[in-house]
């Protein structure tokens, strides 16, 4: 049985933002982004980007993906 894939709102946020994102920093840069106020934070790790986002966020689910390739979600 073929099964429907249907983005989260945190991807169609990084689609939106991923020629920015390339543009600007390197293929191996982490982000993190909060779904609900779009907020995106970028670090060289995904640890350090994450830190970065729990420290403004520090609750709620973020979506974290490689620059160029999606990761999944954080809670």
């Amino acid at each position: 049985m073929l099964r429907i894939y249907e983005p989260s709102e945190a991807e169609k946020i990084y689609y939106k933002l991923k020629d920015k994102l390339e543009k600007k920093y390197h293929p191996n840069d982490y982000v993190v982004i909060n779904p609900r106020t779009k907020a995106y934070f970028v670090a060289e790790t995904s640890v350090e980007a994450m830190k970065k986002a729990r420290k403004r966020y520090p609750k709620g689910e973020l979506f974290l993906a490689q620059i160029g390739r999606i990761a999944g979600f954080m809670k």
